[in-house]
């Protein structure tokens, strides 16, 4: 009789910890946002008999339901420990650390993404950039430093050789890869940090013919503490934040940024963006078509177009002591057969700037119009 009760105390205590939860999560009010995963959180979805007849409904609500349940992030780093320290698992969803620094597996070579990018920009070159000073950079994803790992990597090799084989001949190779090390990246984030990018202005300044160099001591060092980046939240771990770093200098501070999407002229640097959804924003207006940055008292008579990632945002504002102006065009936001429609091709250098996961992953490219981009289009001007 006495082990019945006890089996009876703790299924009743097992039944009233469910209904408890069940509770409170009926009682919270669902978040919009999840800043530690940097994305917007599911909704409860508007039920109508076609959805609900076709199962639409009940796949928005599970989508809810695991996006808004409570303590959401405490089982989400329960999930992480329990698969790496007790299962012994290489990584969780992707995602490993190695000492302070968290990487994200890249692998692997998707030959198809690095072409599809390839006849992009080879469509942008013969549009509108010809006998102009072109060239392109691969910026390698911070896992190409990690050495003696068990951990799958690129063939960072047979990429560069692919982008090489598929660019037009007359756009020509920067190589970047020894031009940065593992701490040129921040430990939380994919992205290299601003103050360490003295090698990546000397190797463009010498492959572009530009007068460039970082001189850290003619830049005021700001700092921002802590900063979370993208792995940060992924990883679901108590790893070591960063320390943000933004270079202040009488250009800098002078110079000034307009955008096709925000009005009046704006600063190279927007504060605003630290402490938000990804304080990385603060370069350059953060994600954006088209924006350029202008060096009022710039003498070079040069001007830069950089078709772009994310990474040159922090690379821009130390551009512009050798450019007169630097545009920022990023075709995940803007057809490249638009381009045309708010910059003016006229004389400037221009350079392809991508990283290797954008390279592996090009899918977010936005494609020109389907007449025009064939394989027949690309290789007509490859060997003009």
């Amino acid at each position: 009789m006495k082990h019945k009760l006890n089996d009876l105390s703790v299924a009743a205590a097992f039944a009233g910890l469910l209904l408890a939860v069940l509770i409170f999560n009926l009682l919270k009010s669902p978040a919009e946002l999840s800043y530690s995963e940097r994305r917007r959180l599911a909704r409860f979805p508007a039920p109508s008999v076609a959805s609900v007849m076709n199962g639409a409904f009940m796949e928005g609500f599970d989508d809810y339901a695991v996006d808004q349940i409570a303590f959401r992030d405490p089982f989400r780093r329960l999930k992480a420990v329990f698969d790496l320290g007790v299962l012994r698992k290489s990584d969780n969803n992707a995602i490993f650390v190695v000492g302070d620094q968290v990487f994200k597996t890249e692998y692997p070579l998707h030959e198809n993404s690095v072409t599809r990018l390839c006849g992009i920009l080879n469509y942008v070159d013969a549009r509108y950039l010809d006998g102009m000073n072109v060239h392109y950079a691969i910026v390698p994803d911070k896992n190409y430093y990690l050495e003696h790992t068990r951990h799958l990597k690129l063939d960072y090799p047979a990429m560069a050789d692919l982008v090489r084989a598929n660019l037009n001949e007359t756009i020509r190779p920067i190589d970047l890869f020894g031009a940065l090390s593992l701490d040129s990246y921040y430990l939380t984030d994919a992205h290299w940090r601003q103050e360490k990018l003295g090698g990546v202005v000397s190797a463009l300044s010498e492959g572009l013919g530009a007068d460039m160099e970082l001189d850290l001591g003619a830049y005021e060092a700001n700092s921002y503490f802590p900063f979370y980046g993208v792995y940060f939240g992924q990883s679901a771990l108590a790893v070591t934040p960063d320390e943000l770093i933004y270079l202040v200098s009488e250009t800098t501070e002078k110079a000034v940024v307009t955008s096709i999407e925000a009005p009046g002229e704006l600063a190279v640097y927007n504060t605003d963006e630290l402490g938000g959804m990804d304080s990385y924003n603060l370069f350059m207006l953060g994600p954006a078509a088209i924006v350029t940055a202008r060096n009022p008292e710039g003498g070079s008579g040069r001007e830069l177009v950089i078709f772009r990632d994310s990474y040159a945002s922090s690379l821009t504002p130390l551009l512009l002591d050798g450019y007169d102006a630097v545009t920022l065009v990023d075709l995940r936001y803007i057809r490249p057969d638009l381009v045309g429609d708010f910059v003016e091709f006229a004389g400037q250098d221009v350079l392809f700037l991508y990283s290797s996961t954008l390279f592996n992953n090009s899918d977010s490219m936005k494609s020109p119009p389907a007449e025009d981009f064939t394989s027949p289009f690309t290789t007509r001007f490859r060997n003009r």
